[in-house]
């Protein structure tokens, strides 16, 4: 099925755009030819991140380790726009692939992580160009720092020595990135000492970010910079916040060091303090009324953390499953005097997205055969063609799913309207007008996607590495 086709799928009239004043339904031209000044574009990526782990989302202590202390990025979201239901995947190299191609995880190979039961090793840039490469094209300065763990190189001990260079892996390059300082591997085996801050690992590509940022002061190009943190996901480690914080397990290979769940409250604040810090240097360094400002998770929570909310519920960590906390990430949009301080977005959006609103909001068309509806028009309080249904897949479980119907590989429907915190399951002898219909509609979105049907697909079933280890969907 050709990209328009799939496109006017998700168009649905009539919606109601929570929160956002209805100021036109036409989408907004390019920045080109307009007389606004494009946009630099700041893309900030928590790794293991559900939206429920932070304050703006009602998140108020990780049950039994401490309070949630989000301020930055509570302060970042009342200054603008936050998004009540953005959907990633269950995995972080899937979520990875989508936002940098704009197409689903089951296009790229990317079913799993990065070489994991079948999945691609690595992102093929010809097939699949990224948003780096065609905002280089459209004249921006593209760079990246943090976790790449899209394609080569793999090891996951190389971890840069100093941030006063840049490293130089041929797949960023290829990727469309000007400028990189990338952790090749996977995960942090060991983060590094947390004293001297200076030795800790994230501090070291936020001294990079913000050496980066310092260089394009004055510049007359547009920047895009893509920031895949590496924090909070294991091995939970004590940070500079708490150098003295209990170490855990931490002798063997990666998959035997989870560190010690203690340390968790400490890795989300300081990746809080260290959003604040590359805002506060957007304003010191004058770039910050031209600078849209992202900040998304990749997945959702680490299964051994729980959340309590304000109102009293728990959320426990939802990664790797099919269920919504799997998926559910935040999504913050902050960008002065364009977007609305304070504005609530209670629509569909999926990583997807991504590309094509960086795109918009650069003046330069989106690639035709992608999955992402745009949402720039959204940040400037205007509607435009609002996603009706999100998609999420890992290996062979995958959903689609909408505002308040969730329908799964297996043709199992779930009603979703009370998600986070329950997901029914509605047998077909249980329907009523309303299920029923819903029931037929995402069967019929799930047979136009078709996602077990690419040649991706096909040859992981062929060879029987999909289909283990993944947690269903009922709650």
């Amino acid at each position: 099925m050709n990209g328009v086709a799939r496109h006017d799928l998700r168009m649905l009239a009539g919606v109601v755009f929570l929160g956002l004043p209805m100021l036109g339904t036409a989408a907004p031209a390019g920045f080109q030819g307009s007389g606004m000044a494009r946009p630099n574009i700041v893309f900030i990526l928590a790794d293991d991140l559900g939206f429920e782990d932070l304050g703006c989302y009602g998140g108020a202590s990780y049950k039994n380790l401490g309070s949630v202390r989000t301020p930055n990025l509570d302060a970042m979201a009342a200054g603008g726009m936050r998004f009540k239901t953005c959907f990633a995947t269950p995995v972080c190299s899937p979520a990875r692939a989508e936002l940098l191609t704009g197409k689903y995880n089951f296009r790229s190979g990317f079913f799993d992580i990065a070489g994991r039961n079948g999945a691609t090793e690595s992102l093929d840039v010809q097939a699949h160009p990224t948003v780096a490469m065609q905002l280089k094209a459209a004249g921006y300065v593209t760079a990246v720092a943090g976790k790449w763990h899209v394609g080569p190189p793999t090891n996951m001990r190389e971890i840069p020595a100093t941030a006063e260079s840049d490293t130089d892996y041929p797949h960023p390059r290829e990727c469309g990135f000007d400028r990189q300082f990338i952790l090749p591997g996977a995960h942090l085996e060991l983060y590094g000492k947390p004293a001297p801050e200076e030795a800790y690992t994230p501090a070291r590509l936020q001294d990079w970010v913000l050496r980066f940022l310092a260089s394009r002061k004055g510049q007359s190009e547009p920047f895009f910079l893509y920031y895949p943190s590496p924090i909070p996901h294991a091995p939970l480690l004590p940070t500079p916040l708490n150098p003295d914080g209990p170490l855990g397990r931490i002798k063997g290979d990666f998959g035997q060091n989870r560190g010690d769940n203690k340390n968790y409250p400490y890795l989300v604040e300081y990746l809080d303090k260290q959003v604040g810090e590359v805002l506060a240097k957007l304003t010191e360094l004058g770039l910050r009324d031209n600078t849209l400002v992202l900040f998304s998770g990749d997945n959702g929570t680490g299964r051994p953390i729980t959340t309590e909310m304000r109102d009293g519920r728990l959320i426990p960590g939802g990664k790797g499953t099919l269920l919504d906390t799997g998926s559910w990430v935040p999504l913050l949009a902050n960008w002065p005097g364009v977007v609305k301080a304070g504005t609530v977005n209670g629509n569909l959006v999926d990583f997807t997205d991504i590309l094509p609103t960086c795109l918009e909001l650069a003046g330069a068309p989106s690639p035709a055969g992608i999955d992402g509806i745009s949402f720039a028009a959204q940040l400037r309080g205007q509607t435009n063609s609002q996603r009706e249904w999100v998609h999420s897949l890992q290996m062979d479980r995958y959903f689609v799913r909408d505002t308040k119907w969730k329908f799964n590989e297996k043709a199992e429907l779930y009603d979703v309207a009370e998600s986070p915190y329950v997901e029914r399951l509605v047998l077909p002898e249980n329907d009523t007008p309303e299920s029923t219909a819903a029931r037929v509609h995402l069967q019929h979105v799930m047979d136009e996607l078709h996602p077990a049907q690419t040649d991706y697909m096909r040859k992981a079933h062929e060879t029987g590495k999909v289909g283990a280890g993944m947690v269903g969907n009922e709650k």
